[in-house]
């Protein structure tokens, strides 16, 4: 399971190097268009923008799976270690409830996008499924991220990483 894991993480970091690399293109393009040929590429700004929305909620993924999240931890340093696993077992907790809470949300709120973006005729139910994908794959992310952290509690109250919470 944890090579399947491993697996799925390398594709979704592939997927946004693609991205960003072609972002990079299209913006080159679009500005060789624009002011050497005076034919911009009229449809770039729109993709660029949803390209960007993508980047960002697959990226969430990724640093949800590598733990890299910013954090406030000033005080949590102060305190023990096992109290601190028990706080990010909560924080866990809050942001599980939260992404469930954005998932069913979003189940509803996309099922009415039936048109098109305007000038790169984009679905826009496809541009928005991101979000519950991305919130689905966190939450699972956390869930087994938690039952780690809970069994290592159970075991000694160390976490299972050397990372700060």
């Amino acid at each position: 399971m944890q090579k399947l894991g491993q697996l799925l993480l390398q594709a979704i970091q592939a997927v946004l190097g693609t991205m960003l690399l072609l972002s990079v293109v299209l913006i080159c393009a679009n500005a060789f268009g624009r002011y050497v040929l005076h034919k911009p590429v009229i449809w770039a700004e729109e993709v660029l923008g949803y390209s960007l929305v993508w980047m960002v909620y697959l990226g969430a993924i990724v640093v949800t799976a590598t733990d890299q999240h910013l954090r406030m931890d000033l005080l949590a340093q102060l305190l023990s270690r096992k109290t601190q696993l028990v706080l990010r077992l909560i924080g866990n907790a809050v942001f599980i409830a939260t992404g469930l809470l954005i998932v069913y949300q979003s189940r509803d709120s996309i099922s009415v996008f039936k048109h098109h973006s305007q000038v790169a005729n984009l679905p826009m139910d496809v541009m928005h499924m991101v979000i519950p994908v991305s919130f689905v794959a966190i939450v699972v992310l956390l869930v087994f991220l938690s039952i780690e952290d809970i069994r290592a509690l159970a075991r000694d109250g160390a976490p299972t990483s050397d990372k700060p919470t």
